[in-house]
């Protein structure tokens, strides 16, 4: 099973969502599909689930802030959803919970 899948809705959002582990072995991959999404489908907004995510490393959280300036440069909006509780504490450490759309 692969760590990212993409998928285009009707309302214009790019649905990112993460699976397994997110971190040095892995960040570049995700990095780039998320990448190559964003360039080729033009969303107005990329949401990122996390719900199935069971580690996520510096370089992963890396990942999701590189994804929010591949968003903001494409002009779309850019929101993680779902995060599990300890997720959530590491994006409140690295205080970008309101940049993740999550205060």
């Amino acid at each position: 099973m692969h760590e990212a899948s993409v998928d285009s809705g009707d309302d214009g959002a790019l649905r990112v969502t993460l699976r397994g582990e997110i971190d040095f072995t892995n960040s570049a991959e995700i990095h780039k599909i998320i990448t190559d999404a964003v360039a080729q489908r033009r969303p107005e907004v990329v949401r990122v689930d996390l719900a199935e995510v069971t580690f996520i490393d510096s370089t992963g959280i890396g990942v999701l802030v590189d994804a929010m300036r591949v968003a903001t440069a494409a002009q779309a909006g850019f929101r993680v959803e779902n995060p599990t509780r300890r997720m959530l504490d590491q994006l409140r450490t690295t205080g970008l919970l309101n940049a993740f759309g999550l205060e």
